[in-house]
C-alpha cells in the first residue's frame, strides 16, 4: 500500500494537511503516515560535540510522541484508515528521502502558514526544502485550504516537451479520485501556434483518455500572474507544476523568490519532479 507523509510539528498548519492528506488517503487507500522530525541542534568544534548540553532525547522522544498521539485523536476518521505515527532524528527533507528507500511513499502532504516566530520561518523552510530536494510528489497547502472536495485541478507546464506517463500520473490519478476536471494549461509571453497546441494536445491526450480534462493555452507577459489570473478565472482549487519542464518553477528555484512564492502563493501547490 502507497504511502501519503504528513509532517507534523504540532501548529494548526500542520493539522489542516493532516485534514486533507486523511481526505486524499480515503479517496486513494492509502496509509498516512503521521512524521514527526525532530531537530536538535549540535554543533562540532574540533570533532566535539557541543550545543546539545541539557536534552534528555528519552523525555523529548516521549513528549513528542504523547503529542503525535493527541494530534492523531483530534481526527476521528483516521481510526478508519491505515495509519502509523513516525519520529525521528534530523531534518525533515533529509529524513523523507531515507524513508522513500525503506517506504512505498507517493505523496507528501504539508502546510506552510499558520504559526508565528520562529516557528513559522522553520514550516516555510521546510516546504522550501522539501519541494526542493525530495523526489515525490508534495502538496504544500496554505493555512485553512482545503481540497477535500476540488473538482478543477490545473496541471500547469513547459509542453514544448511532453513529460513521461509517470511524472503526471499522481496528479491524473488525484483527478479521477475526486472526479475533478484536469485543466493542461501552458501560459507563454508568445503565441503558441495553433499547429503546435493540437501535436501538445495529441500527445498527451492518450495519458488522460478515463479523466474530464481540457486544454489552455494563453499569452501573458507575466507567467505568475497569469497561471494565478487563469486559476481564479476557471476556479482551479489544485495548481501542480512540473519542476523540470515548467519554466517558471525553474527560473525561480535558484532565488529567494521561490522561497517567498512557496510561502505566499495563494493557493494550494502541487511539484512534481521528472
Amino acid at each position: 500500500m502507497k504511502q501519503i507523509i504528513v509532517p507534523i510539528d504540532f501548529s494548526d498548519c500542520s493539522k489542516n494537511a493532516l485534514r486533507n492528506a486523511i481526505k486524499i488517503a480515503e479517496r486513494m487507500h492509502m496509509e498516512v503516515i503521521l512524521y514527526h522530525s525532530v531537530l536538535v541542534p549540535v554543533g562540532f568544534a574540533e570533532g566535539a560535540p557541543v550545543g546539545a548540553v541539557g536534552y534528555d532525547f528519552e523525555e523529548l522522544e516521549g513528549d513528542s510522541r504523547k503529542r503525535l498521539d493527541e494530534c492523531a485523536a483530534e481526527f476521528a476518521l483516521l481510526e478508519k484508515l491505515p495509519h502509523r505515527k513516525m519520529i525521528q532524528y534530523g531534518t525533515l527533507h533529509e529524513n523523507i528521502n531515507e524513508l522513500m528507500q525503506t517506504e512505498d511513499v507517493a505523496l507528501v502532504v504539508m502546510g506552510t502558514h499558520g504559526a508565528s516566530g520562529l516557528a513559522k520561518n522553520l514550516i516555510g523552510s521546510n516546504a522550501f526544502h522539501v519541494m526542493k530536494h525530495v523526489s515525490c510528489p508534495i502538496i504544500a497547502l496554505p493555512e485553512d485550504a482545503d481540497i477535500g472536495n476540488m473538482s478543477h485541478i490545473a496541471l500547469a507546464g513547459d509542453y514544448i516537451n511532453v513529460p513521461e506517463a509517470k511524472t503526471i500520473q499522481l496528479v491524473v490519478d488525484l483527478a479521477k479520485a475526486f472526479y475533478a476536471q484536469l485543466h493542461i494549461i501552458h501560459i507563454d509571453k508568445g503565441n503558441v501556434m495553433v499547429k503546435d497546441q493540437i501535436e501538445i494536445a495529441r500527445r498527451m491526450d492518450k495519458y488522460l483518455k478515463r479523466i474530464n480534462h481540457s486544454f489552455h493555452f494563453r499569452k501573458f507577459d507575466d507567467i505568475e500572474e497569469g497561471l494565478l489570473a487563469f486559476a481564479k478565472e476557471v476556479n482551479i482549487e489544485l495548481i501542480a507544476m512540473i519542476s523540470k519542464h515548467h519554466n517558471l518553477f525553474d527560473r525561480l528555484r535558484h532565488t529567494s523568490h521561490t522561497k517567498k512564492m512557496i510561502l505566499d502563493i495563494p493557493m494550494p501547490l502541487m511539484v512534481l519532479h521528472e
